[in-house]
């Protein structure tokens, strides 16, 4: 019999009630969270390339002779390897250009007249606008830092960014199409390099 209050058994029993909601409800959250987060990368990535080929429709006659977006002296193209409809892999080769050049057709893969920019290009030729603008505070102590840290874009999956991430544009049957290159992107580093990799934020500075 009890006075006020709950006896050790109903506290037990309540217990035992919120232990098991948490184990229900925190691995669904953390499953609906990451979800999200997968779904708004890719509505990222849709929304760079989309941005690219409007960049590949501005500058037609760079892309459809491969002309290199920093240096014009140089042509390229891309080689993409496909499995089934979708892009596993791309080479980026440069390549003298000219007009009846053979280009590889095969089943599984396919080369094209390109050019290469990066996230930050897009920024610069307004066709994309930074996630992030003045991060950088105290934190930058020199003028790289700040143009590596200062504005930024953002992976919403892993909150790396992805300034420095490559997007191929190339020329298709008439028409401009664009691939980021999400594998190379993903292989994250710990610093900022001009290697197609997204990099970590800046800490400890």
């Amino acid at each position: 019999m009890r006075k006020n209050g709950f006896t050790l058994v109903e506290l037990l029993c309540i217990l035992v009630i919120m232990g098991l909601l948490l184990a229900i409800a925190v691995p669904n959250a953390l499953k609906m969270s990451g979800k999200v987060k997968n779904k708004a990368y890719t509505t990222k990535v849709e929304l760079i390339e989309k941005a690219a080929v409007s960049f590949g429709q501005s500058n037609m006659t760079m892309v459809r002779k491969g002309i290199d977006f920093k240096d014009s002296t140089k042509n390229h193209t891309c080689t993409f390897s496909y499995s089934g409809d979708k892009v596993s892999s791309v080479v980026f080769n440069t390549r003298t250009y000219s007009e009846g050049a053979s280009l590889i057709n095969t089943g599984t893969k396919k080369e094209f007249w390109c050019t290469r920019v990066n996230v930050e290009d897009l920024v610069k030729t307004n066709d994309i606008d930074y996630d992030y603008k003045d991060q950088c505070g105290d934190k930058c102590s020199n003028a790289t830092d700040k143009a590596n840290y200062n504005n930024i874009i953002i992976n919403p999956k892993s909150e790396f960014i992805i300034n420095k991430c490559f997007i191929y544009v190339y020329y298709r049957n008439n028409r401009v199409y664009a691939y980021f290159d999400q594998e190379r992107c993903n292989n994250r580093s710990d610093v900022p390099n001009n290697d197609g990799r997204e990099y970590r934020p800046i800490t400890g500075k």
